[in-house]
């Protein structure tokens, strides 16, 4: 049962992720500015706008606080499932950005 569980999770954020690009990358109009300008603002594990931005080697955002809670329970990344290595680093990207939006 705990498999099953485990397998429909996996489904669901695979579902999530790939929804997540549909809407940054598909539509009419959209021009290259705008997919960059685009950038997530929430983090994929607590959908609230980043505390402390950080990317995962595999390109993904999350808040520092959800990835390193995600990482003490699972060493797999929570979006791709790929294992960690315990590397997640400042999303200066990111940062800069949401700098950028608040002016």
């Amino acid at each position: 049962m705990e498999k099953e569980w485990d397998e429909a999770e996996k489904s669901r954020k695979r579902n999530l992720a790939m929804e997540v690009g549909d809407r940054d990358h598909g539509g009419a109009g959209n021009d290259d500015d705008d997919d960059e300008d685009m950038l997530l603002f929430a983090c994929f594990i607590c959908r609230n706008p980043f505390v402390d931005p950080i990317v995962t080697k595999c390109k993904h955002y999350f808040c520092e606080h959800c990835a390193l809670k995600h990482h003490s329970r699972n060493k797999k990344y929570y979006v791709c499932n790929q294992p960690t290595l315990g590397i997640f680093n400042t999303a200066h990207e990111i940062r800069r950005k949401m700098v950028e939006y608040r002016k």
